[in-house]
């Protein structure tokens, strides 16, 4: 199946539905295959219910500190994906990278810090390191960033230049407590907005499917929904098996050729 949607944020999800053994097997489920998974690495992703979260943020700081505060709906078990690219998806114009990445529009290099607590009173070998990765660009990238572990915390750090898309998946395993930090240049002019993110990270509020219209390949056209996200950018679990995530909600009405 060769599935042209008429609105060009769900492109992806319908090209994929046409190369996807998956999704023609369960359109309804709104999976999309990310990158490359291996069970129970630290820096990889397998993902299972994703939990909603509601925390107030911190005041804006100022000297580049964008954001610096936790971040909303990370599961309490399995692993999660966020990305979206809201100015797309507000204007009704195409990302410039893809609809489910965030997309730096600023023009300045964001870095995006991510800081967990973890376990110091037992062993847990790498189980104590949470899951995390960052995908980047229209390829959908693996960036696998080092864990600097300072004591009782573990940090990872990544750099998206103007223009870049990103989007990150975590997994707390045995870690807690979500930080993400949020750094531009001193003195620049760019704002959360400016590249990519929401205004409220910490709150991951659920923003149900809209139904639109899709050009099938048989040349007819058919009710189909890219399905829900959530306000912070989240966009559902992360499966392992088939290296995916899924959005509730999602699906297409057109026939699917076997």
């Amino acid at each position: 199946m060769i599935c042209v949607p008429f609105n060009h944020a769900l492109r992806s999800l319908c090209l994929l539905a046409a190369v996807s053994p998956v999704f023609a097997g369960d359109a309804a489920s709104g999976r999309l295959r990310p990158s490359d998974c291996r069970p129970r690495d630290a820096d990889s992703t397998c993902a299972t219910a994703v939990a909603g979260a509601t925390t107030t943020p911190l005041p804006f700081v100022p000297d580049g500190v964008l954001y610096d505060g936790p971040l909303g709906g990370v599961p309490a078990t399995g692993y999660a994906y966020w990305g979206f690219d809201f100015i797309a998806d507000r204007t009704g114009t195409p990302s410039p990278v893809r609809a489910d990445e965030f997309v730096n529009r600023s023009n300045v290099p964001v870095t995006i810090t991510f800081r967990f607590d973890i376990p110091t009173d037992h062993p847990c070998n790498r189980d104590c390191l949470p899951g995390m990765q960052f995908q980047v660009d229209a390829g959908w990238n693996k960036v696998d960033p080092p864990f600097v572990v300072k004591g009782s915390s573990v940090s990872l750090t990544s750099t998206f230049r103007p223009g870049q898309g990103y989007g990150f998946v975590i997994a707390l395993w045995q870690s807690r407590n979500a930080r993400l930090t949020v750094t531009v240049p001193k003195a620049s002019n760019a704002t959360l907005e400016s590249v990519g993110l929401p205004a409220l990270p910490s709150v991951a509020t659920e923003i149900a499917p809209t139904l639109t219209s899709c050009d099938c390949h048989d040349g007819t056209m058919a009710v189909c929904s890219a399905g829900s996200h959530f306000s912070n950018g989240l966009l559902g679990p992360w499966y392992q098996v088939e290296d995916l995530y899924e959005r509730s909600g999602a699906f297409s009405k057109c026939v699917v050729d076997h």
